[in-house]
């Protein structure tokens, strides 16, 4: 039985400290260009969010149907590298590096 219990207050120990874990460590999320622009400035975004949509339309789920796609999520837009389509990205987890390029576009989703 302490087992148990020590098993319990591990996992609630854990999902605790996962809770308070930044979204987007080390970047930001933003919805559009206009706020990437109010958070990066000009010349990043003119990078990061042509990247960004890049990456959105190849790591998506795949559904063989918009409609497929619609039933799960808001917003669906083409795969780029297959006949399917995929949910668009509410918003993106985006990272400058040191260099000022776009060291993470990470897809952030709103599921319907």
């Amino acid at each position: 039985m302490p087992y148990v219990i020590a098993f319990i207050v591990a996992v609630a120990a854990f999902m605790g400290w996962r809770a308070t874990q930044p979204d987007c460590p080390g970047g930001a999320i933003v919805a559009d260009a206009q706020q990437c622009r109010t958070t990066f400035g000009d010349n990043f975004c003119a990078k990061a969010m042509p990247e960004a949509l890049t990456i959105a339309r190849r790591s998506g789920g795949s559904f063989p149907t918009q409609a497929a796609c619609l039933d799960q999520y808001p917003a669906c837009i083409e795969r780029a590298d297959v006949a399917a389509w995929t949910p668009r990205p509410s918003s993106y987890c985006l990272a400058r590096g040191a260099d000022g390029e776009v060291a993470r576009a990470t897809p952030v989703y709103a599921i319907r």
